[in-house]
């Protein structure tokens, strides 16, 4: 069980159908709550919509139950946050200003990044097929879920939710070099017809934009979303019950992962600018070329 969120691509490394409709997984905590369930189809069909037309995310009128869930999830991961999280992705939390009383409309957050990044958002209606997941980051797209876990258990969500996307994902959109980083490799995954090249992509990704730990000032610091957005992964990612390796690009895109449980193997990034370069790498030995990826 990953506590405050479920790696997105927990969900995109098997590839998935484009379901047209909502379904819960056996044993979701939604799962005989009919006004939960058609909370859930009403949100799943209008951003279904909203991405299939180009709209752009829809502005939700949350309920005072989702409300109190953000209200209680956010500021506890935030705590952690301050102690734990790179400065990448403090410095642009901060930027972004992401409210801990009341749920961000993705609209105006998808504005301000592209005023910032050139990235947007892109409203998902739940998992999307990995190509197509890929496609839209290659675009300079995320997609991004709208809807919030169920209240019974708002430490735990079986599905990328909206605390998972924007208290994880969404802050280092803000950051430039991020964000080319990001695009990067959504470009390459789009580009190459190679399921092997494919799989070395996404465990690139997995243990550095998910599961990643970078060295900043000395000290270890966190640096992926997956990690971010859960409240027992954070201390656990950390801890002696861990193994820490450096990161080495050739032995990251051969180590399988299992995205249903605590990670209890990761790798630490010795910079930032390390990680561009060893994707730019990467890229050209696979023969993907890199000047169609550039914008």
């Amino acid at each position: 069980m990953v506590e405050y969120g479920v790696p997105i691509d927990a969900k995109i490394m098997v590839e998935p159908p484009d379901v047209a409709e909502l379904e819960l997984e056996p044993g979701h905590p939604g799962l005989g709550d009919e006004g939960y369930v058609k909370r859930r189809q009403e949100l799943f069909a209008l951003c279904r919509r909203h991405r299939l037309e180009r709209l752009g995310p829809p502005l939700i009128d949350y309920t005072p139950e989702e409300t109190r869930i953000w209200r209680d999830v956010s500021p506890k991961l935030d705590e952690l946050h301050q102690k734990h999280a790179s400065g990448i992705y403090l410095q642009a939390k901060r930027t972004l200003g992401i409210s801990q009383t009341e749920i961000p409309q993705l609209r105006h957050l998808s504005g301000r990044l592209e005023r910032e990044t050139r990235m947007h958002l892109v409203p998902a209606e739940g998992p999307l097929p990995y190509r197509t997941f890929y496609s839209y980051i290659g675009e300079r797209g995320f997609p991004v879920t709208q809807f919030i876990r169920h209240g019974s258990h708002p430490e735990f969500t079986p599905e990328p939710d909206m605390i998972h996307d924007c208290l994880g994902h969404v802050p280092s959109l803000m950051n430039h070099d991020y964000a080319e980083l990001l695009t990067l490799i959504g470009k390459a995954v789009s580009i190459t017809p190679d399921p092997k090249q494919v799989l070395a992509l996404k465990r690139f990704s997995w243990f550095s934009i998910e599961f990643g730990l970078i060295q900043e000032d000395n000290e270890t610091k966190i640096f992926g979303a997956g990690i971010l957005s859960s409240t027992g992964e954070i201390p656990f990612s950390l801890s002696k019950d861990v193994r820490h390796r450096p990161f080495v690009t050739d032995e990251v895109i051969e180590t399988d992962y299992d995205p249903s449980r605590m990670q209890d193997l990761l790798f630490i990034i010795p910079s930032f600018g390390f990680l561009r370069g060893e994707i730019e790498q990467l890229v050209k030995r696979f023969g993907i070329p890199i000047l169609k990826i550039r914008d």
